[in-house]
């Protein structure tokens, strides 16, 4: 049997075992087939910073089904198109970005979830094997379709609690380069101003029974964020590992010549 078109990353971070994705940015479906392959608990497609439109997305979902790796679709912007799109086309959830206010996480929310719940269009299409499972992904769309909010802002920080006691958010992810600039520390994700808010909205989850997760820039950061109760982390990025090996692999023939 072949592996589900939409796979449940609700299942992945459920389990209370920490989850490890990474950034897939390329529009190339071959490099998110390698990024799939790799071992990554799931992937995140980024057409908020990325260029990843909705056919580059299709095509990113196609070439990872095989690895049955979660890829999260992160909008450009908290549109109902967007989000519909992302979903009808198979993403295992959406990432919204710059979430500020209550009304934004609602909207996110309505966007992701059908009617009587929500306000998402039916018309399925890949998500539900071209029409196969129609009636299957209906009934189970709306408990297993991760909606993301991205908390990266000022006002998100002052009003996180009101932000996540908004029915229906499946899971919280801190940008912690663009709360840093938010809060007057751009380019210093690691102050300890930029440090304390990202440990107030861990614990405001945890209040909340909302799974955090957190950008990480290394392998180590990643491992101090597991170790102080996130539910899961991104590490790297597609073109960041390639940056690196190349670059690695020139110092290690070139030396100092």
């Amino acid at each position: 049997m072949s592996p589900p078109i939409v796979p449940d990353f609700h299942e992945r971070i459920a389990r209370g075992r920490f989850a490890l994705g990474s950034w897939v940015t390329f529009l190339d479906p071959s490099s998110a087939e390698v990024m799939a392959g790799s071992g990554f608990d799931f992937l995140i497609a980024d057409g908020e910073h990325g260029a990843i439109g909705s056919s580059d997305l299709l095509a990113i979902l196609i070439a990872t089904r095989a690895a049955g790796v979660p890829v999260l679709a992160r909008v450009g912007a908290n549109e109902p198109i967007r989000i519909m799109q992302a979903l009808d086309l198979g993403a295992a959830g959406v990432v919204v970005p710059q979430i500020r206010t209550a009304d934004d996480v609602r909207r996110a929310v309505d966007w992701c979830r059908y009617p009587p719940v929500g306000m998402r269009g039916v018309a399925p299409r890949r998500a539900s094997e071209y029409g196969r499972h129609t009636s299957d992904y209906l009934a189970t769309a709306n408990a297993t379709v991760t909606c993301c909010i991205q908390i990266e802002t000022a006002e998100a920080l002052t009003d996180v609690e009101k932000l996540l006691a908004v029915p229906g958010i499946d899971a919280l992810l801190i940008g912690p380069n663009d709360l840093a600039a938010s809060i007057g520390r751009l380019g210093q994700p690691g102050d300890p101003k930029v440090e304390a808010a990202i440990g107030r909205v861990l614990e405001c989850a945890r209040a909340a029974g909302v799974p955090a997760g957190v950008w990480t820039a290394s392998p180590q950061s990643a491992r101090t964020r597991r170790d102080q109760g996130f539910a899961f982390a991104t590490v790297g990025t597609d073109y960041g590992f390639m940056l690196a090996a190349a670059e690695a692999t020139i110092q290690a023939v070139r030396g100092d010549a």
